[in-house]
């Protein structure tokens, strides 16, 4: 049976290298008894490509590994050409950084083979109905669209959060800004994140026009300041970084305007507005340090208050309740793994999934991507405490029928609580020593602070309110290795990374983990790992992959 919503006659397009999966699609579906026709066919995305661009379906359906020209690359193509075009990807490979890829370029669907033609036919009419959604909300939405199709805003924004998440190296940044026009040379820097929430239930249209109320208040009060440099997180999330001369007056200058947009806000909207503020850093690479510390900051909102300004040298200055932190936004699934309690599940994940947005969780697509990050983020912390999230889980294993379950905001709700509980229940069971909540907190702050060349084991034992030969005792007691070793494992495990997902030369790499002396550093990862970063960049490996041998 075909879709029914509107007399429109949907094209679709198939390109698949698999001349039996091909023409089993185009022959063994009834065409005519649905609401779509077979426009035409390819074997690889580089013949498909010209007949798309002429033939310009509704819909393409697309396998993701072929020759020549593959599905991904295929889709990054149409997406940007001809972005009105549905994507529906078919593969045989279930690997998520596959499905993260196909989400990160903005594809409507992912389907696994085989598929059968009653499970094509019913992601189809998925499609036809976002389409006939969209033509119904395109008068309200079509300044969005706007701003999202080809839009230097984007591009410009996107850049800024690269910078603020310490993806971009100094020299780039400077050449960069130029580009956009921004005078990005300070002595310090300091982060705001300005969180939005609307008062009041509304439709996906009015929601836009609310933020988009707000962000003009904003852009009309630092508009005409050359020291704030101001790009939008999410459409929830402005983040500003302010330049200034002295620490002093850049904080006090922070916060002053904290203080003018809360109540510019308040006094025109209603809504609330919660404003995280970093330290002040010096440096462009301070600038992602500066911006952590915000988000940080900004997550206390759940303790505070919403519709505060939260600086993170007053939560430093203060003790909180473990059992108070029971919900932060991107941190907050960590904070609540790490502080929550079991009573507290049901109101942690009602605040957790309005952060996330109602409009957001009716995609699919976003919600097996939000519960995927969920589950690593879930077994990296099951992993650091010395399980595995599959034993306390087995059903977690067959993450692809849990996907295709989760059709609805409670189903999604459900297996979230699953995961969350199944690690909180190990984490009270390994946590009953009276010094786990300090390991915690070390441990927090070396991985935070692995980087800063004057770290220490007084001074983490000073973060910490212990004297150092006592935290050095429990430390090893409890961790089963000294403070060096982990302090160690920590740096040479972020080398490894850098030294295989970027071009740093090895000095550079010693210096951003924390080792002023290049020759140390390889010697360090040569102890550690048993090769040189050299060897392991060139993936040369004397007895299989390195290990470390501490």
């Amino acid at each position: 049976m075909g879709f029914v919503g509107g007399p429109n006659l949907y094209k679709v397009f198939l390109v698949e290298d698999e001349k039996v999966v091909r023409e089993g699609i185009r022959d063994n579906i009834n065409w005519e008894a649905t609401d779509f026709i077979f426009c035409g066919e390819a074997p690889d995305g580089e013949i498909a490509l010209p007949m798309i661009q002429e033939i310009k379906p509704d819909i393409l359906v697309t396998d993701i590994k072929m020759p020549f020209m593959d599905g991904l690359q295929l889709s990054k193509i149409i997406r940007k050409n001809m972005p009105w075009i549905k994507i529906i990807i078919l593969s045989g490979h279930d690997e998520f950084n596959f499905a993260r890829e196909a989400i990160s370029i903005g594809v409507t669907a992912y389907l696994l083979k085989p598929i059968s033609s009653v499970e094509l036919i019913k992601a189809l009419n998925k499609v036809a109905l976002q389409i006939e959604n969209e033509k119904k909300e395109r008068e309200g939405l079509e300044d969005l669209k706007n701003q999202l199709e080809g839009n230097i805003q984007l591009i410009r924004d996107k850049f800024l959060m690269e910078l603020s998440l310490g993806a971009v190296e100094p020299l780039d940044a400077i050449s960069r800004c130029e580009g956009f026009g921004i005078d990005i040379i300070s002595k310090y820097y300091i982060v705001m994140i300005i969180e939005v929430e609307l008062k009041g239930s509304k439709d996906c249209s009015s929601t836009y026009s609310g933020y988009t109320r707000i962000e003009s208040l904003i852009s009309g009060l630092v508009k005409d300041d050359p020291k704030v440099i101001k790009y939008k997180k999410s459409i929830e999330e402005t983040v500003l970084i302010i330049k200034g001369d002295t620490p002093e007056e850049l904080e006090e200058s922070a916060y002053r305007l904290a203080q003018c947009i809360r109540h510019e806000v308040n006094l025109n909207t209603g809504d609330l507005l919660t404003i995280g503020i970093g330290s002040v850093k010096e440096r462009i690479q301070g600038i992602a340090r500066s911006f952590a510390d915000a988000d940080v900051a900004k997550s206390y909102k759940y303790i505070i208050g919403r519709n505060k300004i939260i600086g993170i040298n007053d939560i430093r200055r203060k003790e909180y309740d473990k059992k108070e932190l029971i919900k932060l936004d991107k941190a907050g699934i960590v904070e609540y793994l790490k502080y929550g309690e079991k009573s507290n599940i049901d109101g942690f994940l009602e605040d957790y999934m309005r952060s996330l947005g109602e409009c957001a969780l009716k995609s699919p697509i976003y919600t097996n991507y939000v519960f995927m990050d969920i589950v690593m983020t879930t077994a990296k912390f099951v992993d650091e405490l010395g399980g595995r999230l599959e034993d306390l889980l087995p059903e977690i294993v067959d993450m692809e029928n849990i996907l295709a379950e989760i059709d609805s905001i409670s189903a999604f709700k459900k297996y979230v609580q699953q995961v969350l509980l199944s690690a909180i229940d190990y984490r009270d069971r390994n946590t009953e020593s009276k010094y786990g909540s300090i390991i915690i907190k070390a441990k927090d702050y070396i991985n935070a602070n692995f980087a800063d060349l004057n770290i220490s084991l007084n001074s983490v034992a000073s973060y910490v309110s212990i004297s150092p030969s006592h935290f050095s005792t429990i430390f090893s007691q409890e961790t089963g290795e000294t403070f060096i070793e982990y302090l160690t494992k920590t740096r040479i495990h972020k080398a490894m990374e850098l030294l295989k997902t970027t071009n740093y030369k090895a000095s550079e790499i010693a210096f951003k983990v924390g080792y002023s002396d290049p020759h140390y550093f390889s010697y360090t990862f040569k102890k550690v790992t048993g090769v040189t970063p050299k060897e392991y960049r060139c993936g040369i490996y004397k007895n299989g992959n390195p290990t470390f041998s501490q």
